[in-house]
C-alpha cells in the first residue's frame, strides 16, 4: 500500500469521527424541539383546564348576581304593597314576587349543577396541574442531559480537530488537495479498497490494467469512474463476480 495512503486512512478515520459527531450535535436540536413539544402538550391541557375553571366560577357568580336581582325585585314589591291601596295592584304585586321566588328557585338549582361541575373539575385541574409539574421536571432534566451530551460532543469536536489537523499535515500537499476536493462533493467515503474488481465507492468495474497496478501500491490512483481514491490490501477479494 502506497505511504500516502495509509495517512489518507487515518486522515478520512478522523473525517469520519468528526462528521459522526456533527451529526450527533445538530440532531440535539431536534431532541430538544421534542422535548418541548411534551411539555407544551401539557402545558396546553393545564391552560384548557384553568380556562374552564374560570368559566365555571364567572356562571356561578353571574347566577348570584341574578339570584341578587330577583331579591331586590322582590323586596321593591313588597314596599310597593305596602304602599298600594288597590287590591289587584296588591294581588298583582304579589304574584310577581311568587314569579321572582320561582326564578330564583330555578336559578339555585342551577347554581347547586354548576357547583357540583366546579367540585369535578378541580379534580381534573389538579391532575392537569400535577402532569404539567411532572413534564416540567422531566423536562428539565431532558435538557440538562442533552445540554451535558453537547458540551462532551464539543469538546470531543476540539479534540478531534487538532487530530485532523495533525494528520492532515502528514499528507502531501497535492494528495492532500485532492482529498479535500473529493471530500467536499463527497462526504466521508473517499479513500476505498477494490472488491471483486470495483470500486468500493460507486461499484463500478474497474479496467484490469488499473487493478494490477493498485495491487502494486507505487503510486495514488483514483477511480475512473468516480474519481475516488482506491487502494488494496491482502485481504480483498480481487476476482470478479
Amino acid at each position: 500500500m502506497h505511504e500516502d495512503i495509509e495517512k489518507l486512512l487515518v486522515l478520512q478515520e478522523r473525517d469520519r469521527s468528526i462528521a459522526h459527531a456533527e451529526q450527533e450535535i445538530a440532531g440535539l436540536e431536534h431532541e430538544r424541539v421534542e422535548v418541548n413539544s411534551r411539555s407544551a402538550d401539557a402545558e396546553t391541557a393545564h391552560e384548557a383546564a384553568q380556562q374552564k375553571a374560570k368559566e365555571l366560577e364567572a356562571r356561578k357568580n353571574g347566577l348570584e348576581v341574578e339570584v341578587e336581582a330577583e331579591q331586590e325585585k322582590i323586596r321593591t314589591y313588597a314596599r310597593q304593597q305596602m304602599d298600594t291601596k288597590d287590591n289587584d295592584q296588591y294581588k298583582a304585586l304579589g304574584r310577581q314576587q311568587e314569579t321572582c321566588k320561582e326564578t330564583i328557585s330555578d336559578l339555585e338549582t342551577t347554581e347547586i349543577e354548576v357547583l357540583e361541575e366546579i367540585d369535578s373539575h378541580a379534580e381534573v385541574s389538579q391532575a392537569a396541574k400535577t402532569e404539567l409539574d411532572e413534564a416540567n421536571a422531566a423536562k428539565a432534566k431532558a435538557l440538562g442531559e442533552i445540554d451535558e451530551r453537547e458540551t462532551n460532543l464539543k469538546t470531543k469536536l476540539e479534540g478531534l480537530a487538532v487530530q485532523r489537523t495533525e494528520s492532515a499535515g502528514k499528507v502531501e500537499a497535492s494528495v492532500l488537495k485532492q482529498y479535500d476536493r473529493l471530500r467536499a462533493r463527497k462526504g466521508t467515503n473517499i479513500v476505498v479498497g477494490i472488491e471483486h474488481g470495483a470500486c468500493g465507492g460507486c461499484h463500478m468495474k474497474l479496467p484490469e490494467s488499473d487493478v494490477i497496478e493498485i495491487k502494486t501500491g507505487s503510486k495514488i490512483n483514483y477511480c475512473p469512474h468516480c474519481g475516488r481514491i482506491l487502494y488494496y490490501t491482502r485481504d480483498m477479494v480481487m476476482e470478479s463476480d
